[in-house]
């Protein structure tokens, strides 16, 4: 098997070990768009991609000959070999790199940038791809940065002791006396129906943020992983909406600049890229 037919394997075998999930379609506009882009102002990322997955460091008329959202497929000249009636015809190979999260046109960009990254710091070269310089300037400018910031330490300490203070007077017979005036203002049933209270709302806001971080973490992989997820859960569980606040900013901004971009869906993704060429 050659070695580019090994690493396409190798691709398609991990793109089939995540669950099964139905791929997004993209328009013949919106492949005809991103086809020419990778051939165009993106044709030096691709000719890396090819001189390292490849293996073909001398391959000439590097294109892109298909483009879905599944995957994309390049064809190249891979050098003139000597058939057996002594002519010397050029070989023709491609190759298809599987999408490992396909969610839509920027999936498909993202692939590409991650190939051509991977195959620059294989091939020995200081510079960044043009591709993953583009996107990356785009992700800054429209993607919000979900990274958990836990509240200050006066926020903290202050919900951690009201925490523990109304749970004192909600489960013990005798309260200290810091806390007596509080007892003599309703009974130890009332204090603990505020506590079972308090614990459902803090449960219900941690269950509305996993939910949300799911959806964020399923549509746009790059901006939620699990450990994030997991934080923001925590923080809506433990601080309310002291926490939940935090995030809700974040997601309002997150609409908002989607929002505010225009054109269909792959303009959102590669808005600006066809100018820089």
């Amino acid at each position: 098997m050659s070695f580019p037919q090994a690493r396409q394997r190798q691709r398609q075998a991990q793109q089939q070990q995540q669950p099964h999930q139905q791929k997004p379609a993209l328009t013949s506009s919106d492949q005809q768009r991103i086809k020419g882009w990778l051939n165009t102002v993106y044709a030096a990322d691709v000719a890396r991609i090819v001189e390292h997955f490849g293996n073909s460091p001398s391959a000439t008329d590097i294109r892109v000959v298909d483009v879905d959202a599944s995957g994309v497929t390049v064809a190249w000249k891979a050098g003139q070999k000597k058939k057996k009636n002594g002519k010397k015809e050029e070989e023709e190979e491609e190759m298809q790199f599987a999408v490992r999260q396909p969610s839509g046109a920027g999936s498909v960009l993202q692939e590409i940038s991650d190939l051509a990254t991977e195959a620059t710091r294989a091939l020995g070269l200081a510079d960044t791809p043009k591709i993953t310089a583009d996107l990356a300037s785009f992700n800054k400018r429209t993607l919000v940065d979900f990274a958990f910031v836990p509240p200050s330490v006066l926020v903290m300490g202050g919900v951690g002791i009201g925490l523990a203070s109304l749970a004192h007077l909600a489960l013990a017979e005798d309260v200290h006396p810091l806390l007596a005036i509080f007892r003599s203002l309703a009974t130890q049933g009332t204090w603990y129906f505020v506590l079972v209270l308090v614990v459902v709302v803090h449960l219900l806001e941690a269950a509305l943020v996993f939910v949300v971080c799911q959806l964020i973490k399923t549509f746009q992989p790059r901006q939620m992983n699990t450990r994030t997820q997991i934080q923001w859960t925590l923080g809506g569980a433990f601080f309310g909406v002291f926490c939940l606040h935090r995030f809700v900013v974040r997601l309002k901004r997150q609409f908002a600049m989607a929002e505010s971009m225009k054109g269909p869906a792959l303009a959102g993704a590669t808005a600006g890229h066809a100018g820089t060429g």
